[in-house]
């Protein structure tokens, strides 16, 4: 596939003709004057009255301003054809919005929610089996931890700083997390990707329709609940009681039956943390279910790219720099 456009690819590049045309200026103006001082003395005595009068050093110069030029055109990048290539999109992917709102310090299961939580996503990345996941760390805003990636040593590394005191702002925005997990599914092309919120939020009515936005946008979202439904009374970092706008004590529990609304809506599954791998395999159930329904998810696509042939002008600046070995080739 031709085009037969001329296009700069890095255009800005083309500014640096601006100081080649002066210093092309000034180099021949000081030229112009020592030509005329030599149609005024004898050829013979030339090489020792004046400077630069062999003419064999009037080449270096214009050696180096044809070097300028072709590194400004490699630089530049000019294109004049595309080609198109097939691509594979990268559809099954799984971002994980991980809860690093207080209430995950709460102990209702050992050692703490925040701490079980963690182990079970080191559980989820050792089974992804070369699977995309991201990581999303949210409270009243979410924060991506990790784009989407199969290197899972590199979302590991991470997980030790999770921590509920890493969050500038507390809260429970659930809905924000689900929106910034949609916009990385869209930029890395995902059609059917996955959505695992890991927390233990109340849910309300914003929750269940980022869900259904979800769903609309062709993927699911599954509910890993941590905690449970008695709960444990939320304490601060001195060890007091927190207590509500009423004075109440606050215990934060979990809503099995809301967590799976949830879940349905969004297209998922809903399950509780458990101390086994119980858990994970139903979640992994629903990623069976998302290949399935792809069926040609791997097929190829096709993608049209520019085919810039610039590069080559290395050759001649590499050619033209082994005269530099030369003593005196630009003097």
């Amino acid at each position: 596939m031709s085009d037969a456009d001329l296009v700069w690819l890095r255009p800005l590049w083309l500014w640096g003709f601006l100081p080649l045309a002066l210093a092309i200026t000034f180099w021949y103006r000081r030229s112009a004057i020592g030509s005329a001082w030599e149609r005024v003395v004898d050829p013979e005595l030339q090489q020792y009255v004046l400077e630069g009068s062999n003419a064999k050093r009037r080449i270096g110069p214009w050696m180096l301003f044809s070097a300028w030029v072709l590194s400004l055109l490699l630089l530049a990048g000019p294109v004049w054809e595309k080609q198109e290539v097939p691509v594979f999109q990268a559809n099954q992917a799984e971002v994980v919005l991980f809860d690093l709102s207080s209430s995950m310090q709460v102990d209702d299961i050992a050692p703490s929610r925040l701490a079980r939580a963690r182990f079970k996503l080191t559980d989820l990345l050792a089974g992804s089996d070369g699977q995309q996941i991201g990581l999303i760390a949210f409270a009243e805003r979410p924060y991506v931890v990790s784009p989407l990636t199969e290197d899972t040593s590199t979302i590991e590394a991470f997980l030790p700083s999770l921590s509920t005191d890493i969050m500038p702002v507390q809260g429970s925005r659930l809905d924000l997390a689900i929106e910034r997990a949609l916009e990385l599914l869209a930029q890395t092309g995902v059609r059917q990707g996955h959505i695992l919120y890991m927390g233990d939020q109340m849910l309300s009515e914003r929750d269940f329709k980022a869900a259904q936005r979800t769903r609309d946008a062709g993927h699911r979202l599954s509910v890993l609940a941590v905690g449970t439904a008695s709960g444990r009374p939320l304490r601060d970092a001195g060890g007091q009681f927190i207590r509500d706008a009423n004075g109440g004590i606050v215990v934060p529990s979990i809503s099995m039956s809301a967590m799976s609304e949830l879940a349905a809506i969004g297209g998922g599954t809903a399950v509780r943390l458990t101390t086994d791998g119980e858990d994970l395999q139903q979640l992994a159930q629903v990623r069976s279910s998302i290949a399935i329904e792809e069926g040609d998810a791997q097929a190829p696509m096709r993608q049209t790219y520019w085919v810039e042939y610039s590069p080559w002008l290395v050759w001649p600046l590499l050619l033209g720099a082994l005269t530099l070995f030369r003593r005196g080739v630009l003097v």
